[in-house]
């Protein structure tokens, strides 16, 4: 499965590479699809990863390359939900002026053969509705430096049924 989507967020490209790369491990910050995450260091590797707990579950990514040059970033899953096999998403900021920049993610999602036959009709709508989502959250959060509404509500429910108090 294959998601791609461009955005303008109306911010520098400096400004978007920040969130995106500079803080990779903040991504609780601003997407409504991870209610927590920690970046964490991976041995044998030049870039850092992070753990994230997602609506998908709990996921451990690894950057395989970022280029601030170019504002690039690739990265993968290492440890996936049991509905998926693979996920890799490649990011491109580029600067439209100085207070505009557009946002690409492609996103590629190999399902786990059972989950993916079984359930693979109602996954497949929900990760692309999710993915949608957590551009419209990064937009909003590097526009106005504030939560979306989606952001609050998806960790006020996350937090209540961990029996957690929300940040």
């Amino acid at each position: 499965m294959k998601v791609n989507k461009t955005i303008q967020v109306n911010a520098s490209a400096q400004k978007v590479w920040e969130v995106l790369y500079t803080n990779y491990g903040d991504a609780c910050d601003w997407a409504s699809t991870v209610n927590e995450s920690k970046e964490r260091e991976v041995a044998g590797s030049d870039y850092i990863g992070r753990t994230c707990s997602t609506v998908f579950g709990d996921v451990s990514e690894i950057i395989d390359r970022a280029d601030a040059k170019k504002m690039e970033l690739q990265y993968h899953l290492d440890d996936t939900p049991f509905i998926m096999k693979t996920a890799t998403a490649n990011w491109k900021v580029k600067p439209l002026n100085q207070d505009a920049a557009s946002v690409t993610m492609d996103l590629d999602v190999t399902l786990a053969t059972i989950p993916g036959l079984l359930m693979g009709w109602m996954i497949k709508p929900k990760m692309r509705k999710d993915i949608y989502q957590t551009m419209d959250d990064l937009k909003y959060y590097i526009e106005t430096g504030n939560q979306s509404e989606a952001k609050i509500e998806s960790d006020n429910k996350y937090f209540k049924k961990n029996g957690i108090k929300a940040a």
